[in-house]
């Protein structure tokens, strides 16, 4: 099963997120914050909410070059961080091409690694 990390404060958001990912047969471990670490090994990719990214610039950054490929969900399109996510989604209207995203980060992961 592949493995998704999902990072989002808001915890009906967060919930919701997940059920749709979850629906699609990803095993999605949630998380409020980036502050509680995860192995960046153990998924294959991240989807964060851009408010649980912080005003560390510095930690947020280095914290999606870890655990890429990153899907930035923002509520604008010039978000500081979207050029290093894999692909940046303006919320709230996420449903398919959230998925999209996710099907799209995971094949690009598994050609780079190859």
């Amino acid at each position: 099963m592949l493995r998704i990390l999902l990072v989002a404060p808001d915890s009906d958001l967060r919930k919701s997120l997940e059920f749709a990912l979850q629906a699609e047969g990803y095993e999605v471990t949630s998380r409020a914050s980036i502050g509680a670490r995860e192995r960046p090994g153990a998924y294959e990719c991240t989807v964060i909410d851009h408010h649980a990214l912080g005003n560390n610039s510095a930690a947020a950054a280095d914290f999606c070059s870890v655990f890429a490929p990153v899907i930035l969900l923002t509520n604008h399109p010039g978000h500081p961080l979207a050029p290093l996510a894999f692909r940046t989604l303006l919320k709230p209207l996420l449903g398919a091409a959230l998925i999209g995203a996710v099907r799209d980060a995971m094949a690009a992961a598994r050609s780079n690694a190859t």
